[in-house]
């Protein structure tokens, strides 16, 4: 529980820094993000499998740096899990929230910075903490199971990313990004013996799905095209 409570605590100061640091110079943004979270352990791989939706929701903040970086803040919250059999399978909730740089490809050196698309590449590090939702159904039929996701513990994650900007307007865009994420344990699948182990710690992929809202300061640095930021 303490180590929730600094988790959050942490999330909470860095956003507060990050809209406050803000200047008229200083370009930022604000995303709502759809996320399906795609866990990779111990039970198999759900990575790319559509069969299982687990779905989360997820806010993003970031800064313009320079033509090539943005940085910021991104968390998502929501249900987590894999199932392929009544007995191999789990379900759970995940919470998750990282600081990221994106390096941009539309920075005048490999596209047009004017360009509305913008591709990217991405790196994080963040934690990730796990709860359980007594109201989860585990196989799909029979609510009485309890969900067999471990809760003890916060994980450190590191996520890459690769995505895809494209500017509807000076102020929103639509963004998707897939994220690939590595965490430092690989306990909370709740293991069932060595014939289900794997080695490695568990990871998991979240394909993100995002409006983006640019506050536009256009009209006091003229001079950058900031509303593409």
């Amino acid at each position: 529980m303490l180590n929730r409570c600094i988790f959050f605590i942490c999330l909470f100061s860095v956003t507060i820094s990050l809209v406050y640091a803000q200047s008229f110079e200083n370009k930022y943004a604000v995303g709502l993000n759809f996320v399906k979270n795609e866990y990779n352990g111990d039970y198999g791989s759900g990575i790319f499998d559509f069969k299982k939706m687990y779905p989360a929701i997820g806010i993003s903040l970031s800064k313009y740096i320079s033509p090539s970086i943005d940085a910021g803040l991104q968390g998502s919250f929501g249900t987590y899990g894999y199932y392929d059999t009544s007995e191999n399978m789990f379900r759970g909730l995940k919470y998750d929230g990282s600081l990221f740089v994106h390096y941009k490809f539309n920075n005048g050196y490999i596209f047009k910075e004017e360009s509305k698309l913008s591709p990217f590449v991405s790196i994080g590090l963040g934690l990730a903490a796990y709860g359980i939702n007594p109201a989860l159904d585990n196989s799909g039929t029979d609510k009485t199971l309890s969900a067999t996701i471990i809760t003890k513990g916060t994980d450190i994650i590191i996520p890459l990313g690769v995505g895809l900007k494209y500017q509807l307007t000076n102020l929103f865009a639509v963004q998707y990004q897939y994220l690939y994420t590595f965490t430092n344990a690989d306990n909370h699948d709740q293991n069932r013996g060595p014939n289900n182990s794997k080695p490695g710690n568990d990871a998991y992929g979240q394909h993100v799905i995002g409006i983006i809202y640019s506050f536009n300061n256009s009209y006091k640095n003229k001079d950058c095209r900031c509303d593409f930021k």
